[in-house]
């Protein structure tokens, strides 16, 4: 058997492209249902207005509770540490240097009273 080469199967050859008479008037049908509907292309602007208008979400005069500050990061509690009292300031920042990550690749945690500070971050979740 003989291999052809690739454009005799890619290619249209011998065929004309012209449309036949049953794809005509399938196509005449349509047009047709389109325009009985309205949405025929003829018939649809662009400047085609919706029948049932957008809804207005202004919020004119009203304080609303999630505005976005220094950056878009709003202020932690290290930023208002000063105005804490002062065992509550040492509790704070007892529990601030005990954060790191437990695990390899793991978020940050909370170390227990009787977590090895050597081996942090090369643990396995696994066990």
């Amino acid at each position: 058997m003989q291999l052809m080469k690739p454009y005799f199967t890619t290619t249209k050859t011998g065929r004309s492209t012209k449309p036949s008479a049953k794809q005509e008037q399938a196509k005449a049908e349509h047009e047709a249902w389109l325009r009985k509907h309205g949405v025929h292309r003829e018939q649809l602007t662009k400047a085609k207005q919706h029948k049932v208008a957008m809804p207005s979400y202004k919020t004119d005069g009203v304080q609303l509770s999630n505005t976005i500050v220094d950056g878009g990061r709003a202020k932690g509690i290290m930023a208002n540490l000063h105005k804490e009292s002062a065992a509550t300031r040492a509790a704070i920042l007892e529990k601030a240097s005990r954060v790191a990550p437990l695990y390899n690749k793991g978020g940050l945690q909370l170390l227990g009273k009787n977590e090895d500070l050597t081996k942090i971050g090369s643990l396995s979740r696994r066990g």
